[in-house]
């Protein structure tokens, strides 16, 4: 599965990159003829631009944060074995053990007792969690879900962890959290191509041009983002 995975990753990185490539033919092409304004990647002025955000559109993209701080959560939740106990709770493939049982429900004790800490901060009189007005967008709790969503499942698979003699010291924990990471590499790649078609597809303004908003652009740079990492 996981070679299927990394197949996958690999076309759809090789796609955005070959659009890539067609994308800055057209858009010299069209730079020649002046089409619009339509700028050209393949000009000094382009190149430059190239090399001067390559890296910043990169490290900028939203999903990658988001991703990398998730997968950390869950590279604790998978190498505590959390994740295979759960999974053989769906299957009900066979009987667990009173040591797994104790440490499940002590997962969920935990995971629960977070939930109800953060729903209680929610609702304290001038929470810190909600915006200046009080509203839940552009929030404090909005912008960071994915920390808190990650530190949540990060610390009921430590607790399983911990129960089940999985973890033995904080440095077992610490070298979990990159063990996801390093599984969904191939996504990161795909990731970068995505992050520079997107980008360069607003600098050429050639979007615009066949009559497409920045904002369609914007739904559609997060969606294949997303896709390249949850692929």
């Amino acid at each position: 599965k996981r070679m299927k995975n990394n197949v996958g990753h690999s076309r759809m990185g090789l796609l955005f990159f070959l659009l890539t490539l067609v994308l800055a033919l057209f858009s010299w092409i069209g730079s020649i003829y002046g089409v619009g304004e339509v700028q050209s990647l393949l000009s000094a002025e382009g190149i430059r631009w190239v090399l001067g955000h390559v890296v910043e559109n990169y490290v900028r993209c939203p999903a990658l944060g988001m991703m990398l701080i998730l997968f950390m959560g869950l590279g604790i939740v998978v190498q505590s074995g959390l994740y295979d106990i759960l999974k053989r709770c769906r299957r009900k493939d066979k009987q667990l053990s009173r040591k797994e049982r104790r440490a499940l429900i002590a997962a969920s004790i935990a995971l629960l007792a977070f939930a109800v800490l953060v729903s209680l901060s929610l609702c304290l009189p001038g929470n810190f969690l909600l915006g200046v007005t009080g509203s839940w967008l552009h929030s404090p709790f909005a912008e960071g879900f994915a920390y808190i969503l990650s530190v949540g499942i990060g610390f009921a698979g430590m607790v399983y962890g911990y129960v089940s003699d999985t973890f033995r010291s904080v440095l077992d924990v610490v070298k979990s959290m990159s063990s996801v990471i390093v599984s969904r590499a191939f996504s990161l790649v795909t990731l970068f191509f995505v992050v520079q078609f997107f980008s360069s597809l607003l600098y050429t303004n050639l979007a615009e041009w066949v009559g497409m908003s920045d904002g369609v652009v914007y739904a559609f740079y997060g969606i294949c983002c997303f896709l390249s990492l949850l692929k």
